[in-house]
């Protein structure tokens, strides 16, 4: 409240109870409810903040200020969804992303919403508030509501910004070594290899047959500097223009939106265009019927770089020139010494070579109408679709590949999404009793087909023209189609006693296509209740104290992102020889399972809600307990069945962890100070496994296992550990040893105790998972002014950062000078007993080790936001309602773990929770990914 000081001095002034605070709606499944009221764990964006953010991605608006909501920028790539998890991974075989609903529709993308539409962002986190979203609840769900007209006069938004993007380096340009520097190195290394294989390391370097391809190295690159970081990640220029008209008049609402966005990559070529539109209209037919349309087409046009492109830029010796040559080609490695280095190709060649587009249109849509059957009492039936149609055509020259051979493939993709809902909704009070129903039935159906067709030959008739009719050869072309359905019926009842006693009970059941007729429908419940002992008449005389609520919830949801057709036999194409004459035919490709059942995620949530001093400190304190039941897992069988695996049930995952909210309303009146701060800790764990048998995966072609193992967190890595170096010839006498292992290589932990290296030596060496993450926000204003930073950090994940191979490893076509300090040379010069020599041979005794594991821990300034509002008066003088500009700088400073050497401490090529082709597969590995960007952008809000 204000109160007008006038002339005194002394004032008397009772803090009234902040009833905005009190009376705030939060949407929930099907529904919205007050903040009060709610009896499960649900974390909202408030409205105001998100109008003062830079117009970008919803996602953005998630980062730091949500307990449980871990969210890591795994990619620079523009258009790249993020990864996203909430309370911790449950499935190893089926996506862990969160369901995002926008305006009811369920499984929607964050590339389908322009954050400048969005009204509010929910995150349902416990299973008492996503199971009524059933079999797709168990990732938890992020519910968007976009903005709809309100009562009065048009009004125009205007929301702008353009700004500069600059891959974050961390300073790594003092890390590059020089021509001189380079040579001086790398003839050192190849030297002690050649006497290692034989060799005499007198002769000549480079003109002396004597010495194979391997073992040579041409003078003429000690002349060469030229930085490939600098060359190939550029800064570029983003845009971004949204403009919307919203009102209503007499019977009709609506808000009506454009957006254009063009932004750069950290990669010379990548670039992210978007043209979005927005409708959504609302009619009052009757007094008691309603009707709306909600329509939002999208195209996007993403050039994505090639493949391999921070390897080989990694990988790129500072000798080599990033020119065309005279004869119209890029020099590689191959050209200044025989070795075979960095796939043999220039990255410049690569990246401007290689022509990837793809382009994007999508439509999501809705129509709906509502009844108001009596007082109380509507019925709501609504359909909806989601159109994608998707081109991908990717043409790489000769030179841009090492075998020196131009190819060309073209993708089209369409999936057709449409979804009918039903829905009868009562609400009533009866004195002191609010009782509130719903009942529904959705039945939801998908289509896609997918056809491709690729061409490789020597080159293309006319090397200008960049189609497949164009090419000399098209010997390749496949063509799929898949479906899947889903009916469900489901009902929730709230119950209030006098705004102390609160009760909620939902069930849903879901028939799904991918599950066999014996297994296809699943059952998730729930309740939760809450007891607001702060509206006791004996609470009433506690002083501080405004808000007290305990909460206690259980439910059931269950994991619907799984393949199709997982429980029947599939068909492929098949050859085989009756007679000795090869014939083509079909034979069966997989072993189906028609017992698969679902997996299912039973929670349970405990929760104290607090609110003090006028309720400007507010603590929501959480414990939860997660256990996800009969895993899909692809497992081995005996090959004599014709087959090496198939899909079963087995096993469970458990996640419990706290989570802690806090708001401060620091100061408030002219100047104003808020601070959100939120912590969330979350242990996982395997609590079973079928047949008590652990699963080790060897997945990845360098090395690196990892393990499903009952009481250690699910894919944990599980290698060799390293103890120090094999430094002298009595170190290899003494000291367990793997076959062929030379001095200078890692020496390994004999673990048990039998005096030679071998995988049973292997341990658990941590997991790709954060113990605990934490966000922080401060809100100032003053006056006219704001200003909003959010931080974010995360402790204790591991990350398996290949990015080092490539900087010591056995090509060593280029090196960091920190992956080289300290490494074994001689016995003379035995380095500092924990880096390894670099050799040509050396990989298999360093990569399936600790050696590139590195802390992937991290404290970062997610976002400045400085903004100035332009007094009213001046701003109606130009007929403004609104003016505001604003400097922002997203990713501002990022502080990483000590060792950590790569560009990213979240730049995970895999997270391993994506449910690729049956398994999450290689989870938390870095093999080379592109540094996320600094953007510093400059922004105009106008409102009219």
């Amino acid at each position: 409240q204000e109160v007008a000081a006038g002339s005194r001095t002394n004032l008397e002034i009772t803090l009234q109870p902040d009833q905005k605070t009190l009376e705030e709606l939060v949407v929930v499944g099907y529904g919205a409810q007050k903040k009060t009221s709610l009896t499960s764990a649900i974390s909202k964006v408030e409205n105001r903040k998100l109008d003062q953010m830079p117009a970008g991605r919803p996602e953005s608006a998630l980062v730091g200020r949500m307990a449980g909501v871990n969210i890591s920028q795994t990619r620079s790539v523009p258009g790249a969804e993020p990864s996203i998890t909430v309370r911790g991974p449950g499935s190893i075989s089926a996506s862990n992303a969160p369901l995002i609903v926008i305006d009811g529709f369920p499984g929607g993308s964050f590339n389908n919403v322009n954050m400048n539409d969005v009204e509010s962002i929910e995150v349902l986190k416990d299973a008492s508030s996503a199971a009524i979203y059933g079999s797709r609840g168990s990732g938890g769900v992020i519910i968007i509501t976009t903005k709809s007209g309100s009562q009065g006069k048009p009004k125009l938004n205007v929301n702008t910004y353009v700004g500069i993007s600059q891959p974050l380096l961390h300073g790594r340009k003092k890390w590059i070594p020089g021509g001189q520097e380079f040579y001086d190195y790398t003839a050192r290394y190849i030297n002690r290899d050649f006497y290692w294989s034989g060799g005499d390391p007198t002769l000549p370097l480079w003109g002396d047959e004597r010495r194979p391809a391997a073992y040579r190295v041409n003078p003429v690159i000690a002349e060469g500097d030229y930085n490939w970081e600098e060359l190939l990640l550029t800064p570029g220029a983003i845009q971004n223009y949204s403009l919307s008209v919203s009102g209503k008049r007499n019977d009709a609402n609506y808000y009506i939106s454009a957006n254009i966005k063009d932004e750069k990559g950290a990669m010379l070529t990548s670039r992210y265009k978007q043209y979005a539109m927005r409708a959504n209209i609302g009619l009052d037919i009757s007094p008691k019927i309603k009707a709306g349309l909600m329509i939002s087409p999208n195209y996007s046009v993403i050039r994505t770089a090639a493949g391999g492109g921070v390897q080989n830029l990694i990988k790129m010796p500072p000798f080599l020139s990033p020119e065309v040559q005279e004869n119209g080609r890029y020099l590689t490695p191959r050209d200044y010494w025989g070795m075979t280095v960095s796939g043999g190709v220039n990255p410049m060649a690569t990246l401007l070579g290689t022509h990837n587009y793809t382009n994007t249109f999508n439509n999501v849509g809705e129509v709906f109408t509502k009844f108001t059957l009596m007082k109380g009492l509507d019925f709501k039936t609504s359909f909806g679709f989601n159109v994608t149609y998707e081109t991908t055509d990717n043409y790489a020259e000769a030179t841009s590949v090492p075998a020196n051979i131009a190819s060309g493939s073209a993708r089209d993709r369409r999936n057709f999404n449409w979804i009918n809902e039903n829905v009868l909704n009562y609400s009533g009070q009866f004195g002191k009793h609010y009782v509130g129903a719903l009942l529904g039935a959705s039945y939801q159906y998908n289509l896609s087909r997918d056809a491709m067709m690729t061409a490789q030959t020597g080159s293309f008739a006319n090397p200008t023209i960049w189609t497949l009719n164009n090419a000399l050869i098209t010997p390749n072309s496949y063509t799929s189609k898949s479906q899947w359905g889903l009916t469900s019926y489901f009902s929730r009842i709230n119950y209030n006693f006098d705004e102390k006693y609160l009760l909620s009970a939902s069930i849903r059941s879901d028939g799904s296509s991918r599950f066999g007729p014996a297994n296809r429908w699943g059952y998730f419940p729930s309740a939760s209740v809450a007891w607001r002992i702060s509206q006791e008449p004996f609470f009433k005389g506690v002083k501080g104290i405004d808000e007290l609520k305990l909460r206690a919830s259980y439910g059931a949801v269950g994991n619907f992102n799984i393949g199709d057709f997982q429980y029947l036999g599939t068909i492929a194409d098949a050859v085989y020889a009756p007679g000795g004459q090869l014939v083509q035919g079909k034979a069966q490709s997989s072993f189906g399972n028609p017992g698969l059942q679902w997996e299912k995620t039973a929670s349970y949530d405990f929760g104290i809600e607090l609110g003090m001093l006028n309720n400007r400190l507010n603590i929501v304190l959480d414990y939860y307990n997660k256990t996800t039941n009969n895993l899909l897992y692809n497992v081995s069988i005996p090959a004599i069945s014709g087959f090496t695996n198939t899909i079963v049930n087995v096993g469970d995952i458990v996640n419990r962890g706290i989570e802690l909210e806090l708001t401060s309303h620091n100061f408030v009146g002219q100047f104003k100070w808020q601070t959100s701060y939120n912590f969330t800790w979350n242990k996982n764990h395997v609590s079973s496994l079928g047949g008590g048998v652990d699963q080790v995966l060897n997945s990845h072609s360098r090395g690196m296992s990892w393990i499903l193992k009952k009481g250690v967190p699910m894919f944990s890595y599980f290698a060799y550990k390293q103890v120090g170096v094999l430094q002298t010839k009595a170190d290899m006498e003494s000291k367990a040893i793997m076959p062929n292992q030379r001095i200078g290589t890692v020496q390994y932990q004999d673990t048990n105790g039998d005096d030679v290296i071998t995988p049973d030596d292997r341990v658990i060496l941590g997991n790709f998972m954060p113990k605990f993450f934490m966000g922080m926000v401060n809100d100032l204003s003053y006056k006219n002014f704001d200003l909003s930073i959010a931080m974010q950090s995360s402790i204790g994940a591991k990350m398996w950062n290949l990015e080092n191979l490539y900087y010591q490893g056995p090509t060593v076509s280029a090196f960091y000078i920190p992956a080289i300090e300290g490494q074994w040379w001689s016995e003379q010069e035995p380095g500092d007993g924990k880096n390894p020599g670099t050799s040509l041979a050396s990989l298999e005794f360093v990569s399936n080790s600790d050696y590139y594991l590195e802390n992937a821990s991290f404290m970062a300034i997610r976002n400045i936001n400085l903004g100035y509002t332009f007094p009213a008066a001046l701003s109606k003088k130009a007929r403004i309602d609104n003016l505001r500009l604003y400097l922002s700088v997203s990713n501002a400073w990022i502080l990483k773990a000590k060792g950590f050497k790569g560009y990213n401490p979240e730049g995970f090529t895999s997270r391993g929770l994506d449910g690729v082709n049956g398994i999450n597969s290689q989870p938390g590995h870095n093999d080379g990914t592109e540094p996320i960007n600094r953007i510093f952008a400059l922004g105009l809000n106008l409102n009219f």
